[in-house]
């Protein structure tokens, strides 16, 4: 029987459990500057289009007016060269009010008319890299305090042995 005072040996943890909480940190280190790079690229693919790609009219035909910035949208039908008919959408921001029936400028890439952009509106791209600086800020900074806080702690611990 232990008595109240004597501190209780801690089992030693293997190597594939350190091996498996490293590798958990590791992604949770890492998801923020993947989804940042991501929504980079997404971003420029967006700006490449909006360079090279074919200007035609758009009309607003639904707006999602949510509190929540990732759910405010508008969904837009434009008509490509050769009168095929499609539909986009792009995000919204808390500034900006369209109105069903608007006239908006759409851009969309001649050879693939699905892939546009609209003129003036977000793309996901924004939001993806928005997330993904929003994930680096939760995992780096606590994870660092407790990294730090931890050697702290074991170097003070030396000292006194």
């Amino acid at each position: 029987m232990n008595s109240p005072d004597t501190a209780v040996a801690r089992k030693p943890q293997t190597f594939w459990s350190q091996l498996g909480g490293i590798a958990f940190v590791a992604l949770l280190l890492l998801t923020g500057p993947v989804m940042i790079g991501i929504g980079s690229s997404m971003t420029h693919a967006d700006d490449e289009l909006a360079r090279t790609g074919v200007h035609t009219a758009g009309t607003i035909v639904d707006f999602s007016d949510a509190r929540r910035a990732s759910q405010r949208n508008i969904s837009v039908k434009y008509m490509s060269a050769d009168g095929s008919p499609y539909s986009t959408y792009a995000s919204v921001d808390h500034d900006q009010h369209p109105t069903v029936g608007d006239n908006v400028t759409v851009i969309y890439r001649e050879s693939n008319p699905n892939e546009s952009v609209v003129v003036g509106y977000e793309s996901g791209g924004m939001s993806v890299g928005g997330i993904g600086a929003l994930f680096t800020l939760i995992f780096t900074i606590p994870l660092g305090l407790v990294l730090i806080i931890k050697n702290f702690r074991r170097r003070r611990k030396q000292r006194t042995a």
